[in-house]
Formats: structure tokens, C-alpha cells, sequence
């Protein structure tokens, strides 16, 4: 056939599907949900902080929407945490610190927080909301080579935070304490506790704003007490509420007055050491040291008023026996019969609205659901002797919860 035949030979009329046409009335439902900013944003503030911060790498449409101020708004973060991460030793002896994230989901992996940049390594000294303020690793005696970090383990970003100074390097720093509120603002503060002299007689805060980068320092101050457990500042509606031990009264710092106020701790002749001290489900919550023989504990709650404590949950371990007889000593050998358990934290239950007590026994981490009043094991575990004195004597600087948060440090 020539070529002149081919150019008028004619053609075949190419017939659309109507599966394959695009015109607005033939787009199915999710494609008219993803090509919709407004019904996309409200599936998308609904979803977790991981699926959600990887979403971003979708396009660079999905990039400016999940960075939408009004998205990161109305996002919404879970109510309590589901995991937590547990310091730990390699040695009694040693210095080289790692941590076990624990999780309600089968997980028990050793995490490191290897994407920030400090030679030494860092170590978690709080976590607020979904936030860790954490120091480096250096075990030294000069405390201006520590440096300070303010990151997110769901993201993995980081912020250097400079130490407060106001030409006056001499002051010593008891604490540093995190101030995380995403409901308030997206901004983060750092509050520090500063003394002229290592356990003075009264002390200064100092306030970092990540929104200015800057300290400022407060005007406030009061007499040190050694009874304060500074190293356990909690952070809750905008204060951070210091414990003390065998003593009736304590302090909290209110963020946004710049007051220093007291408040009550549970009883007049508190002389036990304290267990637990933390915010759980928007409350400020208590447990005081027991013996490990005793089979019962209570859970103290404070008021929203600060008028009083009260029992909030009654603990029986004699219920975990028949599922976990580790944890109770009768064999010949012990000096005497007991409970073996170190309090770990309170973290979210299995359905929403749970809540349940984690626990260390022997050989595992084990939870304990107040609905249902059931105990179940979440992961084996062995800790050495000197991780589980670090449990028992200093459980803040040991165990932190975590939330998963898609905010930026």
C-alpha cells in the first residue's frame, strides 16, 4: 500500500470507557476525599504520628498540608502513653548507658538516640507529651562541658539548648525540667533550677523559650530545702510540681504566672520514700515507697483544686501470683516471705479510656489493668541488680514515658 493510501485511509474512532474517564461525576470516593484539602485534613489530623510524619513524603501537596498550622492544630495526640523507655547499665561498674523501649505492642528493642550528634552519647533526663529533654553522656565533674537536648524519638529532630547563663557562670545547675503543653502552644520551655552553691540556701529559675531561643531569668526565688526533689519536677497544666519526702508541703512553679506556690503532699507524717511521682491521664499521681513483703499499695491522686490526696487505686499483687509466682518468695533460703515488684510507670490499656500500672518482676515487665483487675505479661526482661537500684531509688531518672508526637523541636 502506498504511502499516500495511508494517509487517507481512514481511521477507527477511539471510544472512551466510562471506567476510565476523569470527569468529576465518575470519580470514586476516595478519589474525591484525596482531591478535597477539607475532608483530607480531617483524616489526616486522625491519623497516628508515624504513618503520619511518613505521609509527608507522599508529595509535595501532602507536605503542605500535614505542615498546615491548622492540621498540626487540631491533630490529635494520644491521651496517655503506650511505651515507655527503661535506662540502662551495662555494668553495675560502668558508665555506657542504653535504653529498652517498652511498648504495649510487642516490641523490646534497644533504642539509641544515635541521630544526635554528641560523641558521648545522650541520655534522657525527662519527657513531657511526647518531647524528651535529654544531657549528654559525659560522667565528668565539670557540668559546663554537659550539653542539652530537646528532641522527638518519633521524628527524630533535635535541638541544641544552650545553658543558662547571665554573665555569672558560677551558679550551679540542680535541674532542668521540660515544659511541653501542643493543646497551648507548639512551643516547648525549658525551665531550669539554678543555686550559687551546690544545695544552697536558696536558688534562681531560669526560663527557655524554643520560640525566642532565648533565657530569660525570673525574679523569683526561694529557700532550698533538701527535702525538694528537684531531679523530679512533673509538668502538668502549665506548672511543674516538685515532691518532697517526709514532709507535708511542697512547691510548684507556675510557667506562665512566674509563681512559685506550695502544695500539700498526702499526709502530715509522710515518711516513706516515694515510689512513683508522675502525670498520668492529666492527674498528678503518687505511690510511696513499701517493703517488698507487703502484698497491697495504694495509688494516691491530687485534687484538681490541690485541696487534697486521695486513694485512687488499691493495689492486691496476691492476684498476679497464680499467672507469675516469681514475684512471690516462699522458698527455703529467703530470710522471708514476700513480693518482689519495682513500680515502672502507668501507661494506656488495651482499649481507649484504660488505663494500666506496669511493673517489674523477675525476668519480666508485667501490666496491671484497673478495669478488670487482670495482670498480663508484656515482655521478659532481665535487669541486673544495679538497673533495679536505679528503679527503686531514682525511678526519674530511669523509666520515661512516651508519646508518639509529630510536633518539631
Amino acid at each position: 500500500m502506498s504511502s499516500s493510501a495511508l494517509l487517507h485511509r481512514p481511521q477507527r474512532r477511539r471510544i472512551s470507557s466510562p471506567s476510565t474517564t476523569t470527569t468529576p461525576t465518575t470519580l470514586t470516593s476516595a478519589e474525591r476525599v484525596i482531591n478535597n484539602d477539607d475532608l483530607l485534613k480531617q483524616i489526616l489530623i486522625r491519623l497516628p504520628a508515624k504513618p503520619l510524619f511518613a505521609f509527608k513524603r507522599v508529595s509535595k501537596r501532602w507536605l503542605s498540608l500535614i505542615s498546615d498550622r491548622y492540621v498540626l492544630r487540631d491533630w490529635l495526640p494520644p491521651i496517655s502513653p503506650s511505651s515507655f523507655f527503661l535506662r540502662r547499665y551495662s555494668t553495675p561498674s560502668s558508665h555506657s548507658i542504653s535504653f529498652n523501649h517498652i511498648s504495649l505492642l510487642p516490641s523490646n528493642s534497644t533504642r539509641s538516640f544515635d541521630f544526635v550528634n554528641d560523641p558521648n552519647g545522650v541520655k534522657i533526663s525527662q519527657s513531657c507529651n511526647g518531647l524528651f529533654l535529654c544531657s549528654s553522656s559525659c560522667f565528668t565533674l565539670d557540668y559546663s562541658d554537659t550539653r542539652y537536648y530537646v528532641l522527638n524519638p518519633t521524628t527524630k529532630y533535635f535541638s541544641t539548648i544552650p545553658r543558662p547563663t547571665n554573665g555569672d557562670d558560677r551558679n550551679f545547675l540542680v535541674s532542668m525540667n521540660l515544659a511541653f503543653d501542643p493543646s497551648v502552644s507548639f512551643h516547648y520551655k525549658v525551665v531550669a533550677v539554678r543555686s550559687k552553691r551546690w544545695r544552697g540556701p536558696d536558688f534562681q529559675i531560669a526560663i527557655y523559650s524554643s520560640q525566642t531561643q532565648t533565657w530569660t531569668f525570673s525574679e523569683v526565688s526561694y529557700a532550698y530545702s533538701t527535702l525538694i526533689v528537684f531531679e523530679n519536677g512533673v509538668f502538668l497544666n502549665g506548672k511543674i510540681h516538685w515532691p518532697t519526702c517526709h514532709s507535708q508541703r511542697s512547691i510548684y512553679y507556675d510557667v506562665n504566672e512566674d509563681k512559685l506556690l506550695p502544695f500539700r503532699m498526702p499526709h502530715c507524717d509522710l515518711t516513706k520514700d516515694l515510689l512513683y511521682f508522675a502525670e498520668s491521664g492529666g492527674c498528678l499521681q503518687l505511690i510511696e515507697f513499701t517493703k517488698n513483703c507487703s502484698r497491697h499499695f495504694h495509688v494516691f491522686e491530687l485534687e484538681t483544686d490541690y485541696s487534697k490526696w486521695f486513694v485512687r487505686y488499691h493495689i492486691d499483687l496476691k492476684l498476679a501470683v497464680p499467672d507469675f509466682p516469681e514475684m512471690y518468695r516462699e522458698q527455703a533460703g529467703w530470710p522471708s516471705r514476700g513480693y518482689t515488684f519495682n513500680v515502672l510507670c502507668f501507661l494506656a490499656g488495651d482499649l481507649e479510656g484504660d488505663s494500666c500500672l506496669v511493673l517489674y518482676v523477675p525476668g519480666k515487665v508485667i501490666s496491671y489493668n484497673f478495669k478488670d483487675e487482670t495482670f498480663r505479661k508484656i515482655c521478659d526482661l532481665n535487669l541486673s541488680l544495679g538497673d533495679i537500684d536505679y528503679v527503686r531509688v531514682r525511678p526519674w531518672f530511669t523509666v520515661h514515658p512516651c508519646i508518639e508526637t509529630i510536633f518539631r523541636v
